[in-house]
This record gives structure tokens, C-alpha cells and sequence, in this order.
């Protein structure tokens, strides 16, 4: 059974500004590594054995050049590129790719994956994914399940029932962003995992679940398919279809809700959701950032050198227009700046 890699890649990334922006957002970024997220997932989800196929990319309208040539630079040519006009959530991705899928690789599974997570062990993924494959063939819509290395209240958690066959098992339930007593109490009692929002099936077990639980999505997401038309060598979505296509995520649309989720867990590979600058590695020697006297701090810059001195627990990020000054432990909070731009109309900063 071939997997086909679906790459979701039309995140903003806000709370990695000032370096991510609407016109190159977060997963086009090179924070953990030479490559960009989006490249990194891409190779991610290839191998030289053949079972999975080129990558089906979905992406923002704006975003088309920047995908192709970033594909370019890594050798590998996309399935195909389909553009979003304007975001709908993860669900909606889910059914179109569904919906793609059908028609063009119907044998295949698909893996829908996002575009901005780091994976340090991209071989034992991929052996993860495999392993997920008989119970996707057999109808199950397949999460993972990070095992998690300490009580995170940013990550959303799976609860884990009954073993359907080796280390894939019946979902028990999702839950909501913890807070810290809660998270530990996960940890302690065992069979919860980090929420990675990626996710196996076969595109036939996923349009049923969507004509089961949310068909208006389902409808308006397959008829933006169908009329979609050429743009910039994508396939840009029917406007006026995917506009009147209902918003909601994956997880609360069908995960939720159908009796066929199953996760593959536990999932340890190195995994990080690089969801703000505290997961985020400072910028190499080369760059030339000076930290005297200084512990625990990032520093990032697309140009200017920065210096540190007698600080620390801090993250400081440069741009030719901007600087970001925040204590780590307040990462999360970098949206509230990306807000208040937009409040007072820098679209420039934005």
C-alpha cells in the first residue's frame, strides 16, 4: 500500500514574528536546521523504497513560487500544488486532499502531515506511519501519539484504549490543552500522548466520516476541488465555493466525533511542533551573535549581529524593520504583538 504525503502548509505562523511574515511564514524558515520546515517535511516523507509517492502540497494562494522553489532546491517535483484562497482549517484540507486522493491516487493512503514540525529521527517516522498502514487499510482515520517527556499545557493529549494490533490502538478520548496539574496527572496515570495532528487514512474511510459528521464541509470542499482552475502553476480553489466552506479543525470536525479513530503510539522520534521561538535553536556561529555573562538565550536574526550581555531566559529576534525582546516563558504571547499590529494598521511589520 503506497502512502501519499499531503503537506499542510498554510499556517501563519504569528507567534514566530518579526521573522515570520504573511509573504514567508513560519514553515519557509530555516530555524532548526539548513533546511526549511517545509523541506524538511517534504524528505521527511519520502524514501527510496517506493512507499510514498510525491508529495501533494496545499498552501496558501500567496505561497506558490515560494513552494516550487523551495521543492526546487531539494529535488523533489509535488504531485501537485493546490492553493487555498483564504484559510478554512484543517478540515477542510482534510477532505480536499480526501477528495484528491479519490481521484488521482485512489489506491493510496493519505498522510496528512503540517508543514512546520521538526523531526529529529525522519527514518523512524517514517517506519511509525508503516506500521499505521494496516489499520488505515481497514477503515481507521490514524492519529500518533507523541510520548510525551514532560507535562506540556500547550499540546492538546490522546487518551489510548484497547490494543487493535501492535502499538496501534483504539482512541479513548482527545483532550483539551491541560493545565499543569492535569498534564501531570496524564503522565502519571501513562496512555496519554501529545496531540501531533497528523493523521492516516484511507480517502474513502475519511469522505464517509465527513457524509457522517460534518457533510457541508465535505460538499463545499470537493465542489472548490472540482472547479478549481489553474493559477501560477497550482490549482487554485474556487473562490466562492471553499468561502461558503464551514471552519473547523480536524480534531473537532471528525476526531472527535466518528468511532474509527485509532492512534499509533507511542510515537518517539525526536518530535517538536515548532509553535514559538522557545522551540526554536539559535542561529549558527557564523552569524556571528555575541552572549556574554548570558545563559539560556536565543538569538535570531535575519541580518543584523546581536549582543547579549548578563541576561537570561530570553529571546531576542532581529529583522532589517523590527526587533523582539521576550522572556522565554512568554513565547506563547508573541501573537498579542502580530494584534496590535494589525490594530493600528502596520500591514508593513505584519
Amino acid at each position: 500500500m503506497k502512502i501519499q504525503p499531503v503537506i499542510m502548509s498554510g499556517g501563519s505562523g504569528t507567534r514566530l514574528w518579526p521573522l515570520s511574515r504573511k509573504a514567508r511564514p513560519k514553515q519557509f524558515l530555516n530555524l532548526v536546521s539548513d533546511r526549511s520546515l517545509f523541506q524538511e517535511t517534504v524528505l521527511r516523507l519520502h524514501d527510496d523504497g517506493g512507499n510514498f509517492a510525491p508529495p501533494l502540497v496545499i498552501c496558501g494562494r500567496g505561497h506558490a513560487e515560494l513552494v516550487a522553489n523551495q521543492l526546487e532546491a531539494i529535488g523533489v517535483k509535488a504531485a501537485d500544488i493546490i492553493l487555498e484562497p483564504f484559510p478554512r482549517n484543517t478540515a477542510a484540507v482534510a477532505a480536499v486532499a480526501a477528495a484528491w486522493v479519490c481521484e488521482n491516487n485512489e489506491d493510496a493512503l493519505a498522510l496528512i502531515a503540517p508543514a512546520d514540525h521538526h523531526v529529529e529521527d525522519a527514518a523512524g517516522f517514517r517506519s511509525v506511519a508503516l506500521n499505521g498502514a494496516s489499520a488505515a487499510e481497514n477503515g481507521s482515520i490514524v492519529t500518533f501519539g507523541i510520548k510525551p517527556t514532560y507535562a506540556h499545557t500547550g499540546y492538546g493529549y490522546i487518551q489510548s484504549a484497547e490494543e487493535i494490533s501492535g502499538g496501534v490502538y483504539r482512541v479513548a478520548s482527545f483532550r483539551e490543552k491541560p493545565d499543569a496539574k492535569t498534564a501531570g496527572d496524564y503522565l502519571a496515570k501513562g496512555g496519554y500522548y501529545w496531540n501531533a495532528g497528523i493523521f492516516l487514512y484511507h480517502p474513502k474511510a475519511m469522505l464517509d466520516a465527513f457524509a457522517a459528521h460534518a457533510p457541508d464541509i465535505a460538499k463545499g470542499a470537493e465542489q472548490a476541488l472540482a472547479a478549481s482552475k489553474n493559477e501560477n502553476g497550482a490549482r487554485l480553489l474556487d473562490e466562492t465555493l471553499f468561502s461558503e466552506t464551514p471552519s473547523d479543525s480536524i480534531d473537532y470536525a471528525i476526531m472527535e466525533k466518528t468511532d474509527k479513530a485509532a492512534v499509533v503510539a507511542p510515537v518517539d522520534v525526536g518530535w517538536t511542533d515548532i509553535g514559538s521561538w522557545s522551540e526554536a535553536t539559535t542561529d549558527p556561529e557564523s552569524a556571528g551573535h555575541m552572549a556574554v555573562d548570558s545563559t539560556n538565550v536565543t538569538l535570531r536574526s535575519d541580518g543584523p549581529v546581536i549582543g547579549a550581555i548578563g541576561v537570561d531566559n530570553l529571546i531576542i529576534v532581529a529583522t532589517g524593520d523590527a526587533v523582539l525582546v521576550a522572556r522565554k516563558d512568554k513565547a506563547q504571547e508573541v501573537r498579542a504583538i502580530v494584534d496590535e499590529l494589525k490594530r493600528r494598521g502596520r500591514e508593513d511589520l505584519l
